[in-house]
């Protein structure tokens, strides 16, 4: 128990006692990989966070394209909606075996009331997810598809990755599938780009799991100088036949 106070932020700066309290009420379950922790549009009943493990939160655009949102690192507070009775707007998915704590709604509100600390972490919280979701949107305005991905993929790097032999690698499957949805890209032209880094063992592909063998590469990749490829322009003035 110790462990998960020192990790999770919507205890921080709450008195030892406070936060052992409010942890000890929390609903604790263990999931699995590709396991529903909830659904967009499904009523918000409980604020979610996670001890251990990783989560996908995920939204599905009318016409049926996928946007992965962002992925959760333990400690991470989601479902936050559920503060305010509303539904939640993505879907969570586990994309590993994890621990998930629960608190609802209800209690959290109670909790909040006199311990307004509580409240402060989790706009704290809001405050962090609304620059990632500026950045991203500066990304997909400005920069090409391979800045974008060389980010993404450091942004993995920091939050999960681990050493092994072979370089930095994600603890779950990440697919090229996985990093379009993230970057808001195409799967032809991740996929371009993916092979093109494994070519020059940058990355490599092993059971499944992304390995980043030369990280200084990927991040170099950042200061490159690569344009964007032009947009054909159509013309509306009709060529003259000679």
């Amino acid at each position: 128990m110790g462990d998960d106070m020192e990790t999770i932020g919507l205890l921080e700066g709450l008195a030892p006692e406070v936060a052992a309290d409010l942890l000890r009420q929390a609903q604790r379950r263990t999931v699995h990989a590709d396991e529903v922790l909830f659904t967009a549009g499904q009523p918000a009943r409980s604020v979610h966070v996670l001890a251990s493990g990783a989560a996908r939160l995920m939204q599905t655009t009318p016409k049926g394209a996928r946007i992965i949102v962002k992925y959760v690192r333990p400690g991470e507070v989601f479902g936050s909606p559920a503060l305010l009775d509303k539904f939640y707007p993505v879907d969570a998915v586990a994309v590993m075996d994890s621990v998930e704590l629960q608190w609802p709604s209800e209690l959290l509100r109670s909790f909040i009331d006199r311990q307004p600390r509580v409240a402060i972490n989790v706009i704290q919280d809001l405050e962090t997810r609304l620059r990632e979701m500026e950045g991203r949107l500066r990304d997909l305005s400005n920069e090409p598809v391979e800045h974008r991905l060389a980010r993404a993929i450091l942004k993995l790097i920091d939050t999960f990755g681990y050493q092994t032999d072979d370089g930095i690698e994600i603890p779950f499957p990440v697919g090229r599938q996985d990093l379009a949805d993230l970057i808001g890209s195409t799967l032809p032209t991740v996929s371009r780009t993916l092979r093109t880094w494994e070519t020059q063992r940058q990355i490599r592909r092993s059971r499944r799991r992304l390995v980043i063998a030369d990280v200084e590469a990927v991040a170099r990749v950042l200061y490159e100088d690569t344009a964007p490829e032009p947009k054909p322009r159509r013309s509306h003035r009709r060529v003259a036949r000679r």
